[in-house]
């Protein structure tokens, strides 16, 4: 007895084994088609996956190690990191190298590269494309799947894509110079600089109505049973007061409330809206669309990611603008800026555990064909960066420095860095994510030393007369400050009320013919590939040396 016992324990722990075992599956290694010109050389720059070796990826461009070393010598130290940059010498046929056989990459039938997974029971289609870094429609597309169930031990094929705009990762005590052209893959939705539409009031559209009553729901989940949710009440509290403010200008809403902590809403009172707003998250906003399928307009008010859903569902309008629209238009400012005395520098973390920030800021300064000098280092080398500056940065022009990271630390080291160049006398202008208003342990003082240049979805002028009276009302009626939800609310909900009213039911038809600003929030909308529509808008902030804050767009 006590031997099969043992028996039993030991086929238990091969079995765990062998299931750890399955677990490991190697990351395919696509050559970049990113081509870097550091010192009269010119490189390929991979950035490395989860579970890539220095072997899959010395087999799959065709070189050896050493030539690896050579090209980046801190790997020696480092070792090789996620999400790590590497600069790959060029050799002749690494392509074709690429397909060795130590690279489980296949190739489908008139279509790209592609690996193989096998679907574990707790994995559902969200899982594995955010795991293999591609989209929930780039597998259903590949595998021919009609929807998104998945069986356990399904095998799926995975596109593999090339990584592009990747970050050079170059040596603390050097800035590099980095001739960039447009890339090869084009956006499917235009820059919101490329959309030339009018600006409308929403005084001009309510003259203009085509009739009185608007009907929408509302779905948030307040929890009122319980303990309220504050940034659903604060964005509620909003939606109220456009409701109030439309009315006395003669428009009649009728609003249906729906509290979703106590259920789904029933669907025939949805579809006979004009609308529904809400609810806030993905995995709500889905439930919402499933219900109504395509037979009202569903508005995404707060959650920037959930403009995912547009490739699934029909009438799905996204109201954020996403954080990717913010990098682009803020490598368009760069450009509208930048005068032929000036200098573009850009600025990334060495090691840092994300690039999304710099892979997005640096293809959007590609797609402006710009020159600029780039300087990757880490934290710990922060006090040797000022010298290596000087020798960068011009005082016949304006230094332009672009800031590729999200990082509070590195940023607070950057604008640390950039207090010194100030003092010895470099005319400096700084770009960065809209992400450095939240960060604590940076002064504001230091951001108007350096000009900073923001681009963001949201921000409210308090100088503005109608963003005073908004303020002194809400207080007046809630006894408490308008949060930026609150601010939300009022202009999302009055927005889409008053092209309803002066569209009719075909209201949703007009998105894009026109751009509006609100008191916290600007609309302009791009319709996709499925027909339904995404804000592109983006505000500019300007931190003056005087220490006031402009409303730039």
């Amino acid at each position: 007895m006590k031997r099969l016992i043992t028996l039993i324990a030991s086929l238990l722990v091969l079995s765990c084994a062998a299931a750890l075992a399955q677990e490991y599956v190697p990351t395919p290694v696509t050559v970049s088609k990113e081509k870097v010109k550091l010192n009269g050389k010119v490189y390929l720059s991979h950035v490395v996956l989860e579970r890539q070796t220095l072997y899959s990826i010395c087999k799959a461009y065709g070189v050896t190690e050493e030539d690896l070393y050579e090209a980046n010598p801190a790997l020696r130290e480092t070792g090789l990191q996620k999400n790590a940059i590497l600069l790959i010498p060029i050799k002749e046929n690494a392509a074709t190298e690429s397909k060795g056989e130590t690279v489980p990459q296949k190739q489908a039938e008139g279509a790209s590269s592609y690996a193989e997974h096998t679907v574990k029971w707790y994995e559902d289609i969200d899982d594995i494309a955010r795991r293999y870094d591609v989209t929930v429609k780039d597998i259903m597309d590949l595998n021919g799947l009609k929807n998104k169930k998945l069986s356990t031990r399904q095998v799926l094929k995975i596109p593999v894509k090339t990584v592009a705009e990747a970050v050079p990762t170059a040596a603390a005590d050097t800035v590099k110079t980095v001739e960039t052209k447009e890339p090869d893959a084009e956006e499917n939705r235009l820059p919101a600089q490329e959309l030339q539409v009018p600006e409308v009031s929403d005084s001009e559209l309510l003259n203009l109505r085509s009739r009185d009553v608007v009907d929408f729901s509302l779905v948030l989940p307040l929890r009122a049973s319980s303990k309220p949710s504050e940034v659903n009440m604060d964005f509620y509290s909003g939606v109220l007061l456009a409701l109030k403010d439309l009315e006395a200008e003669g428009l009649k809403v009728q609003a249906h409330v729906y509290d979703l902590s106590a259920g789904l809403p029933p669907i025939d009172a949805l579809v006979r809206s004009d609308f529904v707003l809400g609810p806030v998250a993905s995995r709500d906003l889905e439930a919402i669309l499933q219900r109504v399928d395509g037979r009202v307009p569903v508005i995404s008010p707060l959650d920037q990611k959930a403009s995912s859903l547009s490739s699934y569902y029909r009438n799905f309008i996204q109201a954020p603008s996403s954080t990717d629209n913010q990098y682009d238009d803020l490598g368009q400012w760069v450009k509208d800026d930048a005068g032929e005395e000036d200098k573009i520098i850009l600025i990334s973390e060495k090691g840092a555990g994300s690039v999304t920030a710099s892979v997005a800021i640096r293809s959007a300064l590609a797609r402006r064909e710009l020159t600029y000098d780039i300087l990757n280092y880490a934290i710990v080398e922060g006090r040797g960066i000022p010298n290596i500056l000087s020798a960068s940065m011009t005082k016949e022009g304006t230094n332009r420095v672009v800031v590729a990271s999200e990082s509070e630390a590195f940023i607070g080291d950057v604008v640390r860095n950039l207090g010194i160049m100030l003092g010895k006398g470099y005319d400096i202008v700084m770009y960065a994510p809209s992400k450095l208003r939240t960060f604590d342990t940076i002064e504001g003082s230091a951001y108007h030393k350096a000009a900073l240049h923001i681009c963001t979805s949201y921000h409210a002028d308090y100088a503005a007369p109608e963003v005073d009276r908004f303020t002194r009302t809400y207080r007046a009626l809630f006894r408490t400050e308008p949060s930026q939800f609150a601010f939300q609310g009022y202009d999302t909900a009055r927005y889409f009320i008053v092209r309803a009213a002066r569209y009719g039911s075909n209201w949703a038809d007009r998105l894009g013919h026109e751009r509006s600003s609100g008191l916290h929030t600007d609309f302009l909308f791009d319709t996709d590939a499925n027909g339904n529509h995404h804000n592109v808008a983006v505000r500019r902030i300007v931190f003056k040396k005087d220490y006031t804050t402009t409303l730039y767009r």
